[in-house]
């Protein structure tokens, strides 16, 4: 009797836990979780396609997701993971801002310590702390900010000096030059013309004898 209570109670506890880590996440491949973000870190176990999980946080550009799945806590790379969002499944890399998954940092020792104690290569954590080991976050660079250029300063256009033109001077009468004298035409002087003579009247042949 008292078994059979130990492991009614056994199965209470599970299905508590397994409610306490909501599946919202789901695996798109058979993909490995691991004991850190990156390929390198060792296998915790093998997760196939359609796998529910907690998905607890995401590394900048949502590369990695620190996500719970059958109790046991590990990374999964992002590119296979989607969420159940908007009832319907989207890739957390491509939904991950609006759906509003946090996101986390890595710190092996402090992970590891709280994890992993019991794994054989947990006294292995120092090498994986080494640089060229594993996953190490970029130091954030120290850019300086950008340099806005300035507005065109709007000058007022300087005055121009008027300009000062001399009086027009009067123009002098223009004098018309004497008529020149005619020329005598060339050839004989005009000669005065001789009178007139009237032409002789003819004879009535009535008065010269006639009858």
């Amino acid at each position: 009797m008292r078994r059979f209570l130990g492991f009614a109670a056994a199965l209470m506890c599970l299905a508590m836990s397994a409610s306490a880590f909501a599946a919202n996440g789901f695996t798109t491949a058979n993909v490995s979780l691991r004991a850190g973000p990156d390929s390198s870190y060792p296998r915790i176990m093998r997760l196939y396609a359609g796998t529910a999980v907690s998905i607890q946080g995401c590394l900048e550009a949502y590369a990695w997701c620190d996500v719970i799945a059958y109790g046991e806590r590990g990374w999964v790379a992002g590119r296979f993971l989607q969420y159940d969002w908007d009832s319907r499944r989207v890739l957390v890399p491509d939904y991950g801002v609006r759906i509003g998954i946090p996101i986390v940092t890595f710190v092996l020792g402090n992970y590891w310590d709280s994890y992993y104690r019991t794994r054989p290569w947990y006294r292995d954590r120092d090498r994986w702390n080494r640089p060229g080991y594993g996953y190490h976050p970029r130091p954030p660079s120290h850019r300086p900010p950008p340099v806005r250029p300035r507005p065109p300063a709007h000058r007022p256009p300087s005055p121009k000096p008027p300009v000062t033109r001399p009086p027009a001077r009067p123009k002098p009468p223009v004098a018309a030059p004497p008529p020149r004298p005619v020329p005598p035409s060339a050839g004989h002087p005009n000669r005065p013309k001789p009178p007139a003579h009237p032409k002789p009247r003819p004879k009535d042949k009535d008065n010269n004898g006639g009858g």
